[in-house]
């Protein structure tokens, strides 16, 4: 006697839903569907809306239709812009007195990789789109389609107007399948749905309950359905996601007091006496938000962004100088010298450290003040008496690498923490530095920066609980730079060219992957190889997309120079510098560049932050295809310093939608936060509360992120129900409080907030 299936529940493994045994749930566990709920919320990730199908002989240029056919012949044409072609012919409008154009359509997507694996001679399927005219045949461009099975019923017969949702989808599952079998189960399983809020808040809103989106998601009557339903469970999932960043910055405000340091007038003419230039009005602005928050007993805990070459380096110089310049309130600001509390710099890389390093040592010449250098590159006696001096407060300020994070470090005074190129440390790593004991127990000011401008939809995420100040304009005297992508194949002509400008007195860096023939790509922070598959970033499984063609041999760093050396540029001095030189050789190499004792210098990205040589007018990038938009344009940062005109020259062969994109954004914006938008886009936006940097987003309607409307009112509801209840402990929010817990459990615990 078979048993009766027990009742669904959101906790029920998938196996039990309907129309799912054991196979098919190993099947869905593939696409992380383990229980019902994880089969609710599988959205869809579009829709294809069909108008009632008509024959190709009915159909009318200029308006919506939706036909079927066969394929009678596909093409790729490779030519810019690319695009690929196929002749669909509909049997039905097939009469002995129909000429061919009545029976036919052209279909042709532009910059469409991987259609010649999807579509085929003699396939039946179903297109939707505008018809256009092209000669004498009907044509659409960009169609939605679906591959149709004659042997299906619901294939076989003509379809009226309707929206079928697509799935995320794998080679056993395809998205007809997943919709079957979410439909079968969507009645049993919506009554189950939790609201979060009143009725009457979400109206007020012109969204839908939970139990309304969840159901008009997967069954929209209309588009407008779909869309509502979609903004709504986003409208959720960000609210959720900025109340745990109003707890944390509530946390972070009221955990542990800091030094109030309060830099009167005295030392900041102290200080901007140090710089060798005046500041723009914009960096004026961020230092008077700077020395408002440091004079608080609450942490400051800003970030400082701006585009490449806007001065943010000097505005984390003035707030380290104020806070070993000051001390704490109680006794006074100190007048006679630069030896108050204690201020650390983090930087990324040891070759950036080096250059913060090298720039405070010549600001400092003379002054009282004791810096060191604390990288990994330290060691023995040198780094216990640094060690031991930062303990004691002999040292007032530090800069260093991630050796910082060390729990052999310790601080006596650390008033202020800044740290550099933030998104090349994780979450963990920014969190623990400005949570670094010292021997008195208070809390550092924090102040974050990066040279890659965050688009204000990522600031409101991830940032949340920083204040946020923008430097939006570029010392006096900046050129443009001109920036060109060329393939692989013009690489002769681009060198020769480069030799004729080398001649003519300019200096070029040259930009390479890797650095021997042995090596794989290098991760830009360490030089070390990436790994194949960085953790946390696994992609999702899809039959859509095809496996991406095999990348050519690399150049890499050594070789370049030598060939450079023997050939175009023989009659030039061609160095390398990479991060497997010892700090002295990378010094020396450097120094041996700004003063023009070293024309073309081949490097990897050890580059590509904190390197200012004003005569270095070019860049030129191998292989740019193989780098992140962010790192193109903080490479190409490098250049446009002096009063040259500049350029940037990226060789590459664009093989992938993502190398297209990212390429033809370097050519198109020269603004960092156009770029900044468009990288986003392109990487995901990580575990916005979590330690994931990109790929994956825990955000499911992460493209909605953009939106000018949905993303700052949940922010600002939900920064308003924390600021009345910062622990959640009203009845009427236990249900929130349990779903954030549960969501950030790793990061968020109310009973820390007080």
């Amino acid at each position: 006697m078979v048993s009766a299936r027990p009742p669904l529940t959101l906790s029920t493994p998938v196996n039990y839903a309907k129309s799912v045994g054991e196979i098919r749930a190993l099947q869905l566990a593939a696409l992380s569907i383990k229980t019902c709920n994880d089969l609710l919320g599988h959205f869809p990730r579009d829709y294809l809306h069909y108008a009632d199908e008509a024959p190709v002989a009915l159909i009318r240029v200029g308006e919506m239709a939706t036909i079927r056919g066969t394929l009678l012949q596909t093409r790729l044409i490779r030519t810019r812009p690319r695009r690929f072609e196929a002749l669909l012919e509909d049997p039905a409008s097939r009469t002995p007195d129909n000429r061919d154009a009545r029976t036919r359509c052209v279909l042709t997507w532009f910059n469409a990789f991987g259609m010649e694996n999807k579509l085929q001679p003699g396939m039946l399927i179903r297109v939707a789109g505008k018809v256009t005219a092209y000669r004498d045949r009907f044509q659409m461009v960009n169609p939605q389609f679906e591959v149709l099975d004659e042997s299906d019923p619901e294939h076989a017969a003509s379809r009226s107007a309707r929206i079928e949702p697509i799935y995320p989808a794998s080679v056993e599952l395809t998205t007809q399948i997943l919709a079957r079998i979410i439909d079968k189960n969507l009645d049993e399983l919506l009554p189950q749905v939790d609201e979060w809020f009143p009725e009457a808040h979400l109206h007020e809103r012109n969204l839908f309950t939970r139990r309304e989106a969840f159901g008009k998601i997967h069954r929209p009557a209309t588009m407008k359905d779909a869309i509502t339903a979609k903004r709504t469970l986003a409208y959720h999932e960000f609210f959720l996601h900025q109340a745990a960043v109003a707890i944390k910055r509530f946390h972070q405000r009221h955990s542990s007091p800091a030094i109030p340091l309060r830099v009167d007038d005295r030392v900041d003419a102290r200080i901007r006496a140090l710089l060798p230039f005046d500041l723009t009005a914009a960096q004026n602005r961020v230092i008077d938000s700077i020395r408002k928050d440091l004079a608080s007993t609450k942490p400051m805990n800003r970030l400082l962004q701006g585009d490449v070459g806007s001065g943010k380096t000097v505005v984390a110089l003035y707030a380290m100088l104020a806070a070993t310049a000051t001390k704490s309130a109680d006794t006074g600001p100190q007048h006679s010298d630069f030896k108050g509390h204690q201020a650390a710099l983090m930087a990324p890389t040891e070759i950036l450290a080096e250059q913060h390093f090298i720039t405070l040592s010549k600001l400092l010449e003379g002054k009282k003040v004791q810096l060191a250098l604390l990288t990994g590159s330290v060691t023995g006696q040198d780094r216990q008496r640094i060690l031991g001096q930062l303990a004691d407060g002999s040292i007032h300020l530090i800069v260093g690498t991630h050796s910082l994070l060390s729990e052999s470090v310790q601080f006596n005074s650390l008033a202020l923490v800044v740290i550099d190129e933030q998104h090349k440390f994780g979450v963990e790593q920014r969190s623990f530095l400005r949570t670094k004991p010292t021997a008195s127990g208070i809390a550092p000011h924090t102040l974050v920066m990066t040279a890659t401008p965050i688009p204000r939809t990522l600031a409101m995420t991830a940032f949340g609980d920083l204040d946020v100040s923008v430097i939006d304009e570029l010392p006096p005297g900046r050129q443009p730079i001109f920036t060109k992508m060329t393939p692989t194949s013009n690489r002769p002509d681009v060198y020769s060219w480069l030799a004729k400008k080398l001649q003519s007195g300019d200096q070029c860096y040259i930009v390479v992957p890797a650095i021997d023939e042995e090596a794989p790509l290098l991760d830009p922070n360490t030089e070390a190889p990436l790994a194949e598959e960085p953790s946390g970033q696994s992609p999702a499984p899809t039959v859509e997309r095809p496996a991406p063609p095999a990348p050519p041999p690399l150049i890499n760093a050594v070789a370049l120079q030598r060939e450079l050396q023997s050939g175009p540029l023989k009659n030039f001095r061609v160095g390398l510098i990479h991060g497997r030189l010892s700090r002295e050789t990378r010094q020396h190499i450097m120094e041996r560049f700004r003063q023009h004792l070293i024309d073309a210098l081949v490097a990897t990205t050890v580059i590509e932050v904190g390197v200012d040589v004003p005569n270095a007018a070019i860049m030129i990038v191998e292989h740019a295809d193989r780098f992140g938009l962010s790192q193109l344009h903080q490479l190409r940062g490098r250049v446009g310093r002096g009063t040259k005109q500049s350029f940037c020259i990226l060789l590459a062969d664009q093989k992938t939608d993502d190398a297209v994109t990212r390429v033809q954004a370097m050519v198109k914006h020269a603004s960092g936060f156009k770029i900044a938008e468009e990288d986003l886009k392109l990487r995901g936006m990580g575990h916005l509360i979590g330690t994931a940097q990109s790929g994956r987003t825990d955000i499911r309607f992460a493209d909605l992120l953009f939106d000018p409307i949905l993303l700052p009112l949940s922010r600002r509801d939900a920064f308003q129900l924390i600021a009345a209840d910062p622990r959640l402990l009203d009845p009427a929010h236990a249900h929130l409080r349990s779903v954030i817990l549960q969501r950030f459990a790793d990061t968020i615990s109310l009973a820390d907030v007080g």
